[in-house]
């Protein structure tokens, strides 16, 4: 760290997300925790991809950026896009909430969609997903399989829907 930048507040995860190749930003508002207090071992274990999770205060789910929408599950609760170079990045709404079949969630995208960054692409009722049994956890995954990805690195904290930058994507 230099002697300016100790008064600047620079960090070296500023450093690092300027050398990323994706810089994904929030898709809900919320607190980021990490995938390892996920309570689903796949998201928990990173065996899917790795990414971050957030605690959800709003009721909107918006691109982290710009892609194609490859998937919907039909419970409404879950979305995959595309970016142009195929990294595949997996956005799902809570636990346990594919068993509410589509209610409490209303789509917004359709397989196929072009979307740009921040562009909304569902909604949900959050008193809906917090029903016992259930969590409003909701996580953003950079799919293994997608890309040669390098490393995920994740902020950590408070963040905006659609406008803070969350997580940054390597490739090898």
């Amino acid at each position: 760290m230099s002697f300016l930048s100790r008064f600047f507040g620079r960090n070296e995860q500023n450093n690092d997300a300027q050398e990323a190749d994706l810089t994904l930003i929030a898709p809900v508002t919320g607190s980021i925790i990490p995938l390892s207090d996920v309570p689903d071992p796949v998201i928990s274990e990173k065996i899917a991809g790795d990414g971050c999770a957030f605690i959800p205060e709003g009721c909107s789910v918006y691109a982290p950026c710009d892609g194609t929408i490859t998937r919907v599950l039909s419970s409404g609760s879950a979305v995959t896009l595309r970016t142009e170079s195929g990294t595949e990045i997996y956005l799902r709404i809570g636990i346990g909430t594919a068993l509410l079949n589509g209610d409490g969630f209303s789509v917004l995208k359709k397989e196929g969609d072009v979307v740009r960054r921040a562009d909304e692409l569902l909604s949900f009722d959050l008193s809906r997903i917090n029903d016992p049994g259930k969590s409003s956890i909701t996580t953003m995954i950079v799919i293994n399989s997608s890309a040669r990805i390098l490393k995920v690195t994740s902020a950590s904290g408070h963040v905006s829907a659609g406008t803070t930058p969350c997580a940054w994507v390597y490739y090898d």
